[in-house]
């Protein structure tokens, strides 16, 4: 599954853009969000986030 952006928990600050290896993160205003056909589902957006708002479900 692609990855998830937990809303409440995302704060915009943009670490799990550069990380992304399918450039599937993009903000939307103040919110990260996972184009979902982009996705490679290989975590590398969860380990950047400092706020523990992305997921993946392998």
């Amino acid at each position: 599954m692609p990855a998830v952006i937990d809303a409440a928990r995302c704060d915009g600050c943009g670490l799990c853009i550069p990380e992304c290896k399918g450039n599937a993160i993009h903000l939307n205003g103040s919110k990260a969000y996972v184009d979902e056909d982009a996705c490679m589902e290989c975590g590398a957006c969860v380990r950047a986030c400092p706020n523990n708002a992305i997921s993946v479900e392998w």
